[in-house]
C-alpha cells in the first residue's frame, strides 16, 4: 500500500500510512511536520498484531512500556493486584503521565504507599479502566507536554479517540455502517468480541459500540503455574450528532466500562506463616463518563474561525475484596475502595491569521478523590476505616496559547510557540474518618496534624523549530517545560504499620502540606524523512527533572513512642537521556520482483540517574530493538509479518530501595501474524507469539518494591512471559 492512502479496511493493517497526528499541537498535523516523536496505533493495526489488552498498545515501541502486576512482587498479598499501572514513557511513568480519553483527563494511579514504602508498591489502583478494542487510535506523545495540557503531562500524553459513526459509514450508497468481531487468545484462553453500528439519516449520525472480554491466568514458560485468575469485561458507546447548520454542531457521548477479576494467590505459599491455607482476592473496576460538545463554525468573526467546546462528568471506581485464611482458623477480611469523580469544561478556539495558526483555550475541571479500607481479623481488635487520604477536591484552572507560524509562504522554517497557565488547588476535606485516623496516630505522636489546603501557580512553556529541506525531509528542535502538582494522596497520605525493617516498632506515615510541583526541562532533536517507499527517524533526547515527589521518605526522625516518621517530599534531581533510531522500506519501488515487501526496523535506548543519591533510575526500560518484514498482495486480499525483538539484559539497577532486585537477562522473541481477505466484508487474522519459545523476564512486570520481603527472593519463573500463544480473529464490515 502505498503512503497516503486512508481507508479502514483491515486489509490496511500492514500499511505504514503518513498518520495526522492532533495531541502534540491540538491540530491535525502531517508526521513530517509534528514537532517532536511519538507514536499513533490505529485500531485495525492493533488488533491485525494480535493486541489483547493495555500492555500490547506499546509492544512494539522501543520506549514505551506498560508495568504490570496481577499480584504483588513479594507474593504475598492478594491486594496487591493492581493490574497495568499506567505507560512508561523514556522512564517516566504513573501520573506523571497525562492519559486522555476524547480529550478528557483520566484518573490518577493510587499507589497506597503505606503497604509499601515504593512508588510501585502494593495495594494501590492502577489505570487500566478500558477495553482497547474501543479506541479507533491511540497517540503517544513523548516528553513534556504541560504547555497545552498542563499538570500531569510531565513526561508525556497518551490520548484514546473513540470511533465516530464516519468510520463505518465508507460505502457512501448506504446511510448505515458497522463492524462485527470475534477473537480468541491462547496465552490467556480469553475470547473477545466487537460490535459496532453507525447510522446517518439526514444531519444527524447514530453509533452504538460494545466491547467484550472474558478469560484466564495468563500463561507462563516456567515449571511454576501463575497464579489462577478469572476475568470478564464490557465496554459499551453510544455517540449521538446532530449537524444542526453550516456553523453547528452538536454532540452526546455516553460510555460505560466494567471489569471483575478474580485471583487466587498461589504464590502466598511459603512466604506468609500466618495465612498458609488460602488468600483470595476480587477485583472491580468501573468507569463511565457522559459528554456534550458543541462545534461552532462561523463565518467573519475577528478573534476565531472555530471553537470547539466540551462539558462532561466521569466518575471511576476501584474495589479490591481480599481473603485470607490460615489452617488455624485466624480469618481476615478486607475491602480497599478508591474512587474519582470529575466534571469540567474546555473549549479550544483556532484562528487562521495569515502566516499565523492561534490556537488558544481554557480548561476547567473538579475532581473528588476518596478512599476507604475496612478489615475484619478475628486475630485482632475490630478495626473501623483504615481511611490512608483525606477525601480531597481538586480544582484545575487554565488558559493556554499557541501560535504555529511561517515567516513567509516559502519559508521552509515553521516557529511554534506555546504557553499555559494553570491554577491549581487542593482542599482536603477534614472527615470524621479521617480525623479519627489522625487520633489513633497522634496517640504515638505530637508530630501528626491534618493536611491542609494547597494552592499552585505555574507556567509551562514550550518552543519547536522546524526546518522542512524539502517536501520529504524535516529538521526539528524542541524544548518544553513540564510540571506535575502532587496528588491528594501524597499531600495527605497517612498510615501507621507495625514491624518493618530494621525498627521493631514499626513506622508511622505523616502528610506534608509543603510539597510543591514538580518540574522537567526536556530537549530534543530529530530528523524525519518521509516518501512514498521509505520513512525515517532519528531523535536524540534530553531531560532534567528537578523536585521529584517521592513517597515514603524516611526522615531519620522517631515519633514519641520510638515509631520511624516517614512523609513524602520533594527531592532530588534526575536526568534522562537517549535515542530513537527507525525508519521502514517498500522494497518493490527498487525491485519489480519485490512488490508488496516491506521491511522496517525501530530502535531506542534511555539512560537515567538519580543525582542527589548518584544511582541509576529503576524506571529505565532496557535497550529494546523491533524489526520486522511484511508481505501485502498487490490485490490486498492477504497478507504476512515477521517480527522480531531483541531486549537487552537489565545492567544499571538500584538496590537500594525495595531491592535486591532479580536482572532480567537478554531475550530475543519473534512473532508471526497475517490476515486473509476471504470476501470484500470478511477477513481473518491470525497470529503466533514467541515462536522460539524464549523464557524470559519483563523489567517493567519485575522491578516491583520487594514489600515484605525481597525482590530477588520473589521472582521466579511463575513471573515469565507467556511461551508460545496464538490468536484467531474473524471480522465483517458491512
Amino acid at each position: 500500500m502505498a503512503y497516503g492512502e486512508d481507508t479502514n479496511s483491515e486489509a490496511d493493517a500492514f500499511g505504514e500510512l503518513p498518520e495526522t497526528y492532533i495531541t502534540a499541537t491540538r491540530n491535525p498535523t502531517s508526521w513530517l511536520l509534528t514537532p517532536g516523536s511519538g507514536a499513533l496505533i490505529q485500531r485495525d493495526a492493533f488488533l491485525q498484531s494480535g493486541g489483547a489488552d493495555f500492555g500490547d498498545v506499546a509492544k512494539y515501541d522501543p520506549t514505551v512500556s506498560a508495568p504490570h502486576s496481577l499480584g504483588s512482587s513479594d507474593g504475598t498479598f492478594g491486594y496487591g493486584q493492581t493490574g497495568y499501572s499506567g505507560y512508561n514513557i523514556r522512564g517516566i511513568e504513573g501520573n506523571r503521565i497525562l492519559m486522555l480519553v476524547d480529550n478528557i483527563r483520566q484518573p490518577e494511579q493510587f499507589v497506597s504507599t503505606s503497604f509499601a514504602q515504593d512508588t510501585s508498591s502494593a495495594g494501590g489502583a492502577g489505570r487500566d479502566y478500558y477495553d482497547p478494542a474501543m479506541f479507533e487510535t491511540t497517540e503517544i506523545l513523548k516528553g513534556a507536554a504541560s504547555a497545552l495540557y498542563g499538570s500531569d503531562a510531565l513526561g508525556g500524553v497518551v490520548a484514546y479517540r473513540t470511533p465516530e459513526a464516519d468510520d463505518f459509514l465508507t460505502n457512501s450508497a448506504n446511510n448505515y455502517g458497522g463492524l462485527l468481531r470475534g477473537q480468541y487468545f491462547s496465552k490467556n484462553d480469553s475470547y473477545a468480541g466487537q460490535a459496532f453500528f453507525a447510522f446517518r439519516q439526514d444531519d444527524i449520525s447514530l453509533l452504538f459500540g460494545y466491547a467484550g472480554r472474558t478469560g484466564h491466568e495468563t500463561e507462563n514458560n516456567g515449571e511454576t503455574p501463575p497464579n489462577p485468575a478469572d476475568f470478564n469485561s464490557d465496554n459499551y458507546l453510544l455517540k449521538l450528532n446532530w449537524e444542526a447548520s453550516d456553523e453547528h454542531a452538536f454532540g452526546f457521548t455516553y460510555e460505560y466500562f466494567k471489569r471483575d477479576r478474580s485471583l487466587e494467590t498461589l504464590s502466598a505459599d511459603g512466604f506468609v506463616n500466618i495465612f498458609d491455607k488460602e488468600i483470595l482476592n476480587w477485583e472491580q473496576q468501573e468507569r463511565n463518563r457522559y459528554s456534550l460538545s458543541w462545534d461552532y463554525s462561523p463565518t467573519d468573526v475577528a478573534l476565531y474561525d472555530s471553537i470547539e467546546s466540551l462539558l462532561y462528568f466521569q466518575n471511576t471506581s476501584n474495589s479490591s475484596i481480599n481473603h485470607s485464611e490460615s489452617v488455624y482458623g485466624r480469618v481476615r477480611d478486607q475491602e480497599i475502595d478508591f474512587d474519582t469523580r470529575s466534571y469540567g469544561v474546555q473549549s479550544t478556539f483556532r484562528k487562521q491569521a495569515e502566516r499565523h495558526q492561534f490556537t488558544y483555550g481554557l480548561d476547567f475541571s473538579m475532581s473528588r478523590s476518596e478512599n476507604r479500607f475496612y478489615r475484619e481479623d478475628n486475630g485482632l481488635p475490630p478495626y473501623t476505616n483504615r481511611i490512608s487520604f483525606a477525601p480531597t477536591d481538586t480544582m484545575r484552572a487554565a488558559v493556554f496559547l499557541q501560535d504555529q507560524f511561517q515567516p513567509s509562504e516559502n519559508s521552509p522554517w515553521r516557529v511554534i510557540g506555546g504557553l499555559r497557565l494553570d491554577y491549581y488547588q487542593i482542599t482536603p476535606d477534614l472527615s470524621a474518618d479521617y480525623l479519627e485516623r489522625i487520633s489513633q496516630i497522634s496517640s504515638s505522636t505530637s508530630e501528626v496534624l491534618p493536611a491542609d489546603g494547597h494552592e499552585l501557580l505555574t507556567l509551562s512553556p514550550r518552543l519547536d523549530l522546524i526546518y522542512q529541506i524539502d517536501e520529504e525531509t524535516s529538521l526539528y528542535a524542541q524544548y518544553s517545560h513540564g510540571v506535575r502538582n502532587p496528588t491528594a494522596e501524597e499531600l495527605s497520605m497517612i498510615f501507621d504499620h507495625p514491624d518493618s525493617g530494621s525498627n521493631s516498632a514499626g513506622s508511622i506515615t505523616l502528610p506534608n502540606p509543603s510539597l510543591e510541583e514538580e518540574k522537567s526541562d526536556a530537549f530534543e532533536l530529530g530528523y524525519k524523512h518521509q516518501s512514498d517507499h521509505q520513512r525515517l527517524l532519528a531523535s536524540a533526547f534530553y531531560t532534567r527533572y528537578s523536585d521529584f515527589i517521592e513517597n515514603g521518605v524516611n526522615t531519620g526522625e522517631l515519633s514519641d513512642d520510638g515509631r520511624d516518621i516517614i512523609t513524602t517530599v520533594n527531592r532530588g534531581r534526575v536526568d534522562i537521556y537517549g535515542f530513537e533510531l527507525g525508519g521502514s522500506w517498500e522494497l518493490g519501488h527498487w525491485f519489480d520482483s519485490l512488490d508488496g515487501l516491506e521491511v522496517g526496523v525501530s530502535t531506542g535506548r534511555t539512560w537515567g540517574i538519580d543525582r542527589e543519591e548518584d544511582t541509576w533510575l529503576n524506571t529505565i526500560e532496557p535497550w529494546k530493538t523491533v524489526a520486522w518484514i511484511g508481505y501485502t498482495a498487490p490485490s490486498e486480499k492477504f497478507g504476512l509479518r515477521l517480527t522480531g525483538t531483541y531486549v537487552d539484559g537489565v545492567k544499571h539497577v538500584d538496590d537500594s530501595s525495595g531491592g535486591p532486585y532479580f536482572r532480567p537477562p537478554s531475550y530475543f522473541n519473534l512473532d508471526a501474524s497475517g490476515f486473509w481477505k476471504i470476501t470484500d466484508s470478511l477477513t481473518l487474522q491470525a497470529g503466533i507469539n514467541n515462536i522460539l519459545d524464549e523464557q524470559y523476564w519483563q523489567w517493567s512486570n519485575t522491578r516491583k518494591g520487594g514489600s515484605h520481603i525481597s525482590n530477588a527472593s520473589s521472582i521466579d519463573d511463575r513471573s515469565t512471559a507467556p511461551g508460545v500463544n496464538g490468536f484467531l480473529s474473524l471480522s465483517y464490515q458491512f
